[in-house]
């Protein structure tokens, strides 16, 4: 796309460094974050030419497709601000992932370093949670039970959640492959042993059911790929011992389960939804969908949330004011933004995804779950952190886990 440019080159750790620096501004800084995206897009272009594979194409198009449709809202909003913020949002992540797709690229021999530096900001955040929640245990454990959360440092506790399932899905494939040599190996054991244990006390349901979700597609993947069921009877055993250990040992563990289980007993009871997070998000749905049915061309980004809570009134929702949520999928987020265009404009995304599947190994079949189901539980391309954060691991984990750089040699 860009490969008339002339071509500066800037030393690779240049790329590196400033991706960290963003990646660690998720917790103290978003000028620092747009600045960092600013400055790795421009590095991209000046020194990597964003020039991609056929196979890689299609994210790039299907990436422009979404963009156009933001730039096209502004026209039908009565208040352009709103949807040229969102523009500027969808810049990010659609410059700054085709940037990664480009220079990560050509920086292959420094993506394992960079992606335990991203590991191990994960690390530290988890602990400094974690040693937050042991010393107000029975504080937020009832909490827990009430539909909150732990809290994190500054980051919405579904991010970190889904951060950390990612994470631990890329230390797992680094160590299978023995990608991680001398002292790294030990480390990597490690970070993934803590980062594991902390998830489980830590994360949301949603972060949990994208973490088990990816790592069984990767199990069954595994199997497919080495022609042996042993890895599934492994890894469904590993499973099996870890959630048992997790929840006799964990109380905030066993207090997201009866939370969850109090959660499901409400659906379809009335007014009992309130104040349940899964019921109230089901709600959501079936709003989202009512609202899709009356506007398959969408309501537009400006006027989203006004119509959503008309048509909570309209449906004569159960939900009290204060409990009725947004759209909570981003699939149905962009249909009520948009219409079926919208949510075409996403499946389009995840078929040029999911057309370069076939070319890696385990690891990023089940990291693509995690996005995959993390979007039906939380409107991820809504806000900057997680856009930063796909842009960037996105292309990294498809590098990292590639078949061609597997020891070396092509991994069929």
């Amino acid at each position: 796309m860009l490969d008339k440019l002339t071509t500066y080159r800037f030393p690779a750790f240049v790329f590196i460094i400033i991706s960290a620096v963003g990646f660690s501004s998720l917790w103290y800084s978003p000028a620092i974050l747009s600045v960092s995206s600013f400055l790795l897009i421009v590095i991209a272009i000046l020194s990597y030419k964003a020039s991609f594979s056929k196979k890689l194409n299609g994210i790039a198009f299907s990436l422009i497709f979404i963009f156009l449709l933001y730039i096209l809202d502004v026209f039908r909003s009565a208040d352009a601000s709103v949807s040229l913020n969102k523009i500027l949002l969808l810049l990010v992540f659609v410059g700054l992932q085709l940037a990664c797709f480009a220079a990560f690229g050509k920086l292959k021999a420094h993506l394992i370093l960079l992606f335990l530096i991203l590991s191990s900001m994960i690390l530290v955040v988890d602990i400094v949670a974690v040693t937050n929640y042991l010393m107000h245990k029975e504080y937020y454990n009832a909490l827990l039970l009430q539909s909150k959360h732990i809290p994190i440092p500054n980051m919405h506790h579904i991010h970190f959640g889904i951060l950390n399932a990612w994470v631990i899905l890329g230390l797992a494939g680094l160590l299978y492959f023995k990608k991680l040599h001398g002292n790294k190996h030990y480390v990597g054991v490690g970070m993934l042993v803590v980062i594991a244990i902390c998830c489980h006390i830590l994360s949301s349901r949603t972060g949990l059911m994208a973490l088990y979700s990816g790592f069984i597609v990767s199990l069954l993947v595994l199997v497919y790929q080495q022609k042996s069921v042993k890895p599934l009877f492994l890894g469904i055993l590993s499973i099996v011992i870890f959630v048992s250990v997790a929840y006799v040992s964990s109380t905030s563990f066993r207090s997201k389960t009866a939370n969850s289980l109090e959660d499901f007993s409400s659906w379809g009871n009335g007014k009992e939804i309130n104040y349940k997070s899964m019921a109230m998000r089901f709600e959501g749905y079936k709003t989202s969908i009512f609202m899709l049915r009356n506007n398959p061309l969408g309501v537009g980004a400006e006027a989203q949330e006004a119509k959503m809570q008309e048509a909570y009134t309209l449906r004569n929702s159960v939900l009290f004011k204060v409990n009725r949520v947004g759209s909570h999928n981003q699939f149905l987020e962009y249909g009520v933004k948009f219409g079926w265009v919208g949510i075409l404009s996403l499946l389009f995304y995840f078929s040029a995804l999911f057309k370069i599947l076939p070319s890696t190994t385990f690891p990023f079949w089940g990291i693509m779950t995690i996005f995959f189901v993390s979007l039906q539980f939380e409107s991820l391309l809504e806000r900057q952190a997680s856009l930063f954060f796909i842009s960037l691991l996105l292309p990294l984990s498809y590098y990292l886990f590639i078949k061609e750089e597997i020891n070396g040699t092509k991994v069929t």
